[in-house]
């Protein structure tokens, strides 16, 4: 393995690779194929025309996009001059946008005219009226009433004694990105510059490859879209495929045709593209690793993705601590895989505390808490919850329980705002949500606590079953009382079609929750 860069910030990747390595592929979009040398230029432009428009250091920039090089340019840009990055999904509604807007105050608002048949026109407007910070609107594509169009955006130029502007500390803010509030109105965590340079060449380090091309088709308003599929392989001279959508009869033929090595996604995407014929059709051999997060893979679709050739991880980090900090090792077996997060990373420090602040013993359920040099500086404007979120000696409390395995791997088994207590005794989700996802008639499960008159509160579960599945609830609750106490057995078993997302593809448990009959 080549030495990779020494940055301070993404940006530095790009200037690194274009030195060494102009002519190679930095991304491409539908066959429209763009090498480090133009890449380089087009990031030039755009900082300079940033830098006319009055954007410096520390400044903040919304840009509302779907995953594109245009993307990327303005992504890098904004790194070369110490700005801030604050990704909007084109997926969010009006008063999602509206709260991500006036909680960031952003100097300049950048977005999509329309996408996918929704014009942001109007959006956009309602966007700019409601955040006063907004000095300017800019319309990537098509034409937005107000808004300056991006070519005529890049030809700015700055004056004389601009065009070298300071970035600013490294160590000063360089991403914005939203938590997906399962608990609340999404929190902005905030990463520096190099917190998140840093991150990107802890994960090159852990998976180069002198030629990858990553499959980039997830969300640019959050971690997994921004780090893991765009800057990692940037960080090692690498590519982004990018796709503006999850189109899961396309993406086999994309890999194929793009020469794809690393796919990573969420496991229900996985599934989706999977049941298309087009899967079992497609030139795969190009994949080198495959990898997810964020829910626990079915246990039968292992084998098939093993079937590959390619090597298989989980990976396990969340918005705070910006970089994976768990993962299965690649001679990991089936049960491991599809059941665990992996091994915490070695280098990089992971604690499971008790409900006392002790360590857990192996076979305890504890709360995941991380320190590294990666990690979010705070959430932007909250102090209260920043506070709360890291310990006195610095980790970061995730919020997940977890079980440490003899083997070394973890089992999660919840969220520790999700642990309840029925008739005393704790009830972990995820430890249910597993048994149940165990039977071979069970595609997913999700379990949320049901208020209960005589045990305060019991276990209400949801369950997608396999088309054809005869199975129903009291079956059901017969398989659990095989393999859980009684106290752990869900008092409410529903059987549904489909469980809600967040657009980062977890459950979404709060609508759950607003089920009828639920919260009475």
């Amino acid at each position: 393995m080549p030495e990779l860069p020494k940055a301070e910030r993404v940006a530095d990747f790009l200037a690194h690779w274009a030195e060494r390595r102009p002519d190679a592929l930095l991304d491409d979009l539908g066959g429209t194929r763009r090498d480090y040398r133009r890449g380089a230029a087009d990031v030039a432009r755009c900082a300079e025309a940033l830098t006319a428009s009055g954007v410096r250091a520390g400044d903040r920039v919304a840009v509302l996009t779907t995953p594109r090089p245009e993307f990327l340019t303005i992504f890098l840009a904004l790194s070369r001059i110490g700005a801030v990055w604050v990704g909007l999904n084109p997926r969010y509604t009006r008063p999602e946008l509206l709260h991500v807007v006036t909680d960031s105050a952003p100097v300049l608002l950048i977005a999509l005219a329309e996408h996918d048949g929704r014009s942001y026109a109007d959006d956009v407007g309602a966007l700019a009226e409601a955040a006063p910070s907004v000095r300017e609107t800019v319309a990537l594509t098509g034409s937005i009433p107000g808004a300056v169009p991006f070519e005529e955006f890049l030809t700015r130029e700055p004056s004389p004694q601009d065009r070298a502007p300071d970035p600013g500390p490294a160590d000063g803010p360089g991403l914005i990105v939203y938590t997906s509030g399962t608990t609340g109105r999404p929190k902005g965590a905030v990463i520096g510059h190099r917190a998140f340079a840093e991150g990107c060449l802890l994960q090159a380090a852990r998976q180069y490859h002198p030629n990858a091309v990553a499959l980039a088709n997830l969300p640019v308003s959050h971690v997994g879209g921004v780090m893991d599929l765009v800057s990692v392989p940037l960080a090692m001279g690498g590519a982004a495929c990018f796709m503006e959508d999850f189109d899961p009869a396309a993406i086999p033929a994309v890999i194929e045709r793009a020469r794809v090595t690393l796919w990573g996604q969420i496991p229900t995407m996985f599934q989706l593209v999977m049941a298309r014929p087009e899967f079992a059709a497609a030139d795969l051999s190009s994949l080198v690793m495959i990898g997810w997060g964020g829910a626990p893979m079915p246990r039968d679709l292992v084998p098939r993705l093993r079937a590959t050739g390619a090597a298989l991880t989980t990976v396990y980090g969340l918005t705070e601590s910006c970089v994976a900090v768990a993962y299965n090792d690649p001679d990991a077996d089936d049960e491991t895989l599809a059941t665990t997060i992996g091994r915490p990373d070695p280098r990089l420090e992971l604690r499971l505390v008790d409900e006392h602040g002790a360590a857990a013993p192996p076979g305890t359920p504890g709360e995941i808490q991380v320190r590294n040099p990666c990690l979010m500086s705070g959430y932007l404007g909250l102090e209260e919850a920043t506070a709360e979120a890291f310990t006195e000696d610095g980790f970061l409390r995730t919020g997940d329980l977890a079980v440490e395995r003899p083997d070394g791997n973890l089992t999660l088994v919840g969220r520790l705002k999700e642990m309840f207590k029925s008739g005393g005794y704790n009830v972990y989700p995820r430890e249910v949500e597993l048994v149940l996802e165990a039977h071979p008639q069970v595609v997913a499960a999700a379990v949320v606590a049901v208020p209960d008159a005589v045990y305060h509160e019991v276990g209400a579960a949801f369950v997608m079953l396999r088309p054809g599945a005869g199975e129903d609830p009291g079956s059901l609750a017969a398989h659990c009382r095989e393999r859980l106490a009684g106290h752990k057995i869900p008092k409410r078993i529903e059987i549904v079609d489909e469980l809600p997302l967040l657009s980062t593809g977890k459950v979404d448990k709060t609508r759950l929750r607003a089920e009828p009959g639920v919260r009475r």
